[in-house]
């Protein structure tokens, strides 16, 4: 079977892709799309998926290693569904022709997931969930359906109405290739503090602050996420780091830019903790 032309790097690094700011992410309330390019191979370890995501690699080759498993991307014609919350060292290595690498990183939302389960789940098989990683042909179907959903988000006149039904069509066309994403557990204190920082990592953020937004005290925040497991400077550290990642890997801001956009103010100590969270420096 001949397979559909797959979105390709010339689609995917246009500058049409940037918000009016400038800004390489297109990020809704649905869901958030980002263009990774790199002409240099890159390795970082422990990188953390805060939400379901789709990965399509468009030049280059990726290499995404878990404790259990591992999965490459080599073609534009593979799709990876990676469940929330994975853990997992990633490589992204350029093309020999072209000397870049080129990716659609597309993130769902929590709420998007649990109203797909709450029209679909009758239809769902467990077989098709996705725990960890799964890869799937960009047959013609699901192609035509996730660049629907593309230039959708794309668009400034779609309404949110619309886009949601772009991706719930998205969504069917994974789950009859037999991918679905886990509905997302109810979101405890940990999860809405994410939500809260992610939305802003460039805030000067105190857990006390923090607390206000989400209508509960600093003594309380601090409890409650101790009982999750979790820490809020560890926390805000990590969202941060990944935010810069994503950064480096679709914008041409310098370092003291990126640094200004994770809310860090002093360049010196954010390269020191980008190099201690992924192993290289941010200015390499």
């Amino acid at each position: 079977m001949d397979l559909p032309d797959p979105l390709t790097a010339a689609q995917t690094d246009d500058a049409r892709w940037l918000l009016p700011s400038g800004a390489p992410v297109k990020a809704q309330s649905l869901c958030t799309l980002s263009r990774p390019r790199l002409m240099r191979a890159q390795h970082a370890t422990d990188f953390r998926f805060f939400e379901a995501t789709l990965l399509l690699v468009t030049s280059g080759h990726l290499t995404l290693e878990s404790a259990e498993s591992t999965w490459e991307l080599a073609n534009p014609h593979t799709l990876l569904a990676v469940a929330k919350n994975t853990l997992a060292d990633i490589q992204k290595t350029p093309d020999n022709n072209t000397s870049v690498f080129t990716s659609v990183f597309l993130t769902f939302s929590p709420r998007l997931i649990t109203e797909f389960h709450q029209r679909y789940g009758h239809t769902i098989t467990p077989s098709s969930t996705v725990t960890e990683c799964k890869t799937t042909e960009l047959a013609e179907d699901l192609n035509d359906a996730l660049q629907f959903c593309i230039r959708g988000i794309d668009s400034r006149s779609l309404s949110e109405a619309q886009q949601a039904n772009r991706l719930m069509g998205l969504l069917l066309a994974l789950q009859e290739e037999g991918i679905v994403f886990l509905r997302p557990s109810a979101a405890g204190l940990a999860e809405r503090l994410t939500q809260l920082l992610a939305k802003a990592p460039e805030k000067n953020w105190t857990a006390a602050q923090a607390g206000r937004e989400l209508a509960v005290s600093e003594a309380t925040l601090r409890r409650r996420l101790a009982e999750e497991g979790v820490n809020f400077s560890t926390m805000l550290t990590e969202i941060r780091m990944h935010h810069a990642m994503m950064l480096l890997q679709t914008t041409h801001f310098s370092v003291s830019q990126i640094a200004d956009a994770c809310g860090y103010r002093a360049i010196s100590r954010f390269s020191m903790r980008f190099k201690s969270r992924f192993g290289f420096s941010p200015g390499r």
